[in-house]
């Protein structure tokens, strides 16, 4: 029965405040109980009190069945403290003798119940309401004494306070002691769920070096044979049959890496393993594996790799290698036509290493908006149904992901639906060599049996090759044999031991996993063989446990190298020849027969900048200072009687007399799909590593909506909603022209222009509301207001909307006069830098009498008059002017 109580109370099933909860309830019912006994005894009959002691009672027994029956802990929580908090404990307080009685004490539970239910915003009303109410109860005891109900005696008095001391710290005992009864008993649950883990760890890491093996093992005896059969040049459909065995063997190797990989790296165990290489032998390798891929598939692969590289660098090798391939195999995978091109930069840091910068782009099918951020989940595939064709587990990016991330760097994709993608790898690495790695020639193998020559001959080197599996044995035995080796086999660990006594080796390969005898015993065994031969000969693992750190783990173990299988004939060469005597090696000079044709394009991809501003077309500034700071403007679209045409590029402000008069226009402002800002964020991103677009005010128009819609696709654009338009939208852009002059990254310029932009300043003097109501800006009354008393409205930019701000009388150049003086009565607060006038259609005459209205008020120290857009005039009218300052 106990038991039973407990778990209904203490379930599993239940959270730890809705477990204390319980225990309060419970304990609190029970105290209240002895409580009401209590006053029985130590006092005159109080029924008042008695009352709302049992109604405390009741409410806490519907407060636990609310738990059990219906979940609603918040709301008995609420109830019960609301009862005890604003009513029980500070009439208690007063019907139990005040200061005189036990009350007080009872209050501090109260206090600790607040504390131990409620958090947040709760937790801050209750606060409030206890301390209004309990420093009123003690308030009206000092200055009410009259309205205390005072104790029967001074034993009773006595009593009541033993009995609220005793019972107050045997309650919050209690529900202390069971909490951490329930404690305890979890932490020690967790302990055994721990430890049945990391067992269930080390099982699953166990399961996955197994199944490397003997997944890896027939792998090796397809890929070894079918290298053997590509080494005998045969002609026609064998050829054709033994490059498709080639390309689905290494697919197949693809997938088991990827699966292993991410064991790995669940289990924590992925590390990183620096080590110097080539980046010419990096990247001509991964152009030869892709290329066969590409050209299956009548591909283009364009490569572009910055001749200034340094020739060795320091870092993951294999990693790095995995990474790039990836991105390479599924460019591939989802291109059909077009191309793929792969690109690689260097630049010098702060830490003397390089910045390598790695982009893989493809003219595939791109990736959805809403896709991209489940683009790098494990066992997910963008698109399934559409992509149900393609091969693969959908491990790829999700483990390119975590690889460059666990080398401490940076990967990101720009990418637009149906037209392709760009994923771009950011990695800092140590410089060995800095002799630049020049152009690297990427060319055509010849035929099979022709290309292939071994890179060294030794006839009179001795080598002993150990593999329980025949197969196996003999697909290395056969990749050695061109080198002329003397070659035996042991198919044990007992049987090289033997063989070892007899006869002197100068290499020895043994695999790493076999029965009984295992590799690292048998090495063991050798080294300490008596009247051995070979204590001291090399021996090199072969190995289908591909581990991260695997030439760590096997130097360790006393192994002097290892190669992984499947077995690779110019790996294996290599590895062995670096353990032979150079008196017994004959070097082999690589040649060609005839001249090599370049299957790889070349891309004379010139190097990007770091960051382009792109504006749209309604930022009014003049056209040397667009091109003084590089900022490129994103056209809008003007509908006209004669059709469609973009501002900027196919009509300007010039042709606006044709279709407005002074009281009306038959132009209008149209906005740009969010393709058409996909197609020109693409465009930049081939000039520049990263885009910041400033957009005009999120109030005005949809543009900025549209833009940072496209932008969803590109992890390199950045759109800034500029709260401004016309030469306000001017002056935030060249503030973020300026800072990327000053070389300021990305993040640091968003993050300023955001905070300075509200320091930017435009208000507008209209001739008319005509027009300013046809555009939807204000409304037909104030249109007629303005017409029929010849006034001109003042517009200003606030909270990223044009407001109505003031009606001016008089002639134009007098509301001129007004604005310019309303807007620059505060001097002290101008900044003098600079001042940008736009207009419409005025004549020099009035910008020249403008600007000496601006200069009686402030001296500025450049005054910039430009024309305004056409999607601007069209809203405004003839003789509109925009003036936009910065503010201190």
């Amino acid at each position: 029965m106990w038991e039973k109580l407990l778990e209904l109370v203490f379930g599993k099933n239940c959270e730890l405040r809705d477990r204390m909860l319980r225990t309060i309830i419970l304990v609190g019912g029970l105290v209240t109980i002895i409580g009401i006994g209590e006053i029985f005894l130590t006092m005159e009959l109080n029924s008042l009190l008695i009352t709302f002691l049992v109604i405390l009672l009741v409410v806490m027994g519907s407060s636990l069945f609310i738990t059990f029956k219906y979940g609603k802990y918040d709301l008995a929580a609420t109830l019960i403290g609301f009862l005890v908090i604003v009513i029980v404990f500070p009439v208690m307080f007063l019907l139990s003798g005040g200061l005189d009685g036990g009350p007080s004490i009872w209050m501090t539970l109260g206090i600790f119940y607040m504390f131990v239910m409620f958090t947040g915003k709760k937790l801050a009303i209750f606060t409030v309401l206890c301390t209004v109410m309990y420093g009123g109860a003690y308030l009206l005891a000092y200055f009410r004494p009259d309205l205390i109900v005072p104790m029967g005696s001074t034993s009773a008095a006595y009593i009541d306070s033993f009995f609220s001391v005793f019972a107050v710290g045997v309650c919050t005992g209690l529900i202390i002691k069971i909490q951490m009864k329930v404690f305890e008993e979890e932490h020690r649950q967790n302990i055994l769920q721990r430890e049945e883990l990391e067992r269930a760890s080390k099982s699953k890491s166990i399961f996955f070096a197994n199944m490397s093996h003997e997944i890896r093992t027939p792998i090796n005896s397809i890929v070894g044979l079918n290298e053997m059969i590509l080494r005998c040049n045969p002609g026609g459909e064998t050829r054709d049959y033994a490059y498709d065995i080639q390309l689905a063997s290494k697919m197949l190797l693809n997938q088991v890496n990827d699966i292993l990989d991410l064991s790995q790296m669940e289990m924590k165990k992925m590390k990183v393993v620096p080590v110097e290489y080539q980046v010419k032998d990096l990247f001509m390798e991964l152009v030869e594996l892709i290329l066969i891929q590409a050209e299956k598939k009548r591909l283009n692969l364009y490569v572009d790799i910055d001749p200034g590289i340094p020739s060795v660098l320091y870092g993951d090798e294999k990693r790095i290698k995995q990474v790039i391939l990836n991105l390479l195999d599924n460019a591939v995978k989802y291109t059909q036509e077009g191309g793929v091109t792969l690109i690689a930069r260097g630049e010098e840091n702060e830490d003397g290493g390089i910045t390598l910068k790695v982009r893989v782009s493809d003219t595939g099918i791109g990736i959805r908006k809403e896709d991209i951020e489940y683009l790098y989940d494990s066992f997910n595939r963008v698109e399934e149904k559409r992509n149900t064709r393609i091969v693969g587990s959908g491990l790829g990016l999700a483990i390119t992901k975590q690889l460059v991330e666990l080398m401490g760097g940076e990967i990101t994709v720009d990418s637009i639906y149906t037209k392709g993608s760009t994923f771009s790898v950011i990695l800092n690495q140590q410089v060995v060599n800095k002799t630049p790695v020049g152009t690297i020639a990427f060319a055509e193998r010849g035929e099979a049996g022709e290309s292939y020559r071994p890179s060294f001959m030794a006839p009179e080197a001795r080598v002993l090759v150990v593999d329980d599996n025949h197969m196996n044995a003999l697909v290395t035995q056969k990749l050695l044999s061109h080198t002329k080796m003397q070659i035996d086999t042991a198919s044990s660990g007992a049987e090289c031991l033997e063989m070892a006594k007899k006869k002197f080796y100068h290499v020895i390969l043994l695999d790493y996993m076999m029965p009984g005898m295992n590799g690292p015993e048998t090495l063991e065994a050798l080294r300490s063989q008596e009247n051995g031969l070979c204590r001291e000969t090399p021996v090199i693992a072969l190995t289908a446990n591909a581990l991260s750190d695997g030439a760590q783990m096997y130097h360790e173990q006393g192994f002097d190298g290892y190669v992984e299988k499947p077995v690779q004939g110019k790996v294996l060469e290599a590895e062995v020849m670096q353990f032979l005597a150079p008196e017994i090696l004959e070097l082999q000079v690589q040649g060609t027969d005839g001249e090599e044709s370049l299957r790889v394009g070349r891309t004379a991809t010139k190097r990007r900048k770091k960051i382009y501003v792109t504006a749209d077309c309604v930022c009014d500034v003049p056209a040397d200072l667009l091109e003084k700071y590089g900022v490129k403007l994103m056209y809008l679209y003007i509908r006209t009687p004669k059709g469609r045409f973009a501002d900027t590029r196919e009509i300007d402000s010039d042709s606006l007399a044709q279709y407005m008069t002074a009281e009306s226009s038959s132009v209008y402002a149209d906005g740009v799909t969010v393709q058409e800002y996909e197609e020109f964020f693409a465009e930049m991103l081939t000039e520049a590593e990263n885009v910041i677009h400033v957009s005009m005010a999120s109030g005005i128009g949809g543009s900025f909506q549209v833009a940072t819609a496209a932008a969803k696709g590109f992890d390199h654009v950045h759109v800034i909603d500029s709260g401004q338009v016309s030469g306000g939208m001017g002056l935030v852009t060249l503030m973020a022209a300026k800072m990327v002059m000053d070389g300021m990254r990305t993040e640091e310029i968003c993050a300023e222009v955001e905070k300075m932009k509200n320091n930017v300043h435009t208000c507008f003097v209209l001739p008319g509301a005509d027009i300013f109501w046809q555009s939807g800006r204000t409304s037909a009354l104030v249109a007629r207001i303005c017409k029929t008393f010849h006034l001109h409205p003042i517009a200003t930019m606030r909270q990223q909307k044009l407001t109505l701000t003031a009606l001016k009388g008089g002639s134009l150049e007098s509301a001129w006069r007004k604005a310019v003086r309303r807007h620059f009565r505060s001097r002290r607060k101008v900044s003098r830098q600079i001042v940008l006038i736009t207009h419409v259609g005025c004549s020099v005459k009035q910008l020249e009498w403008l600007c000496k209205e601006i200069e009686k008020c402030v001296s500025f120290d450049r005054v910039i008059i430009q024309k305004a857009s056409l999607t601007v005039a069209c809203n405004a009218g003839f003789e509109s002017i925009g003036i936009s300052y910065y503010e201190k």
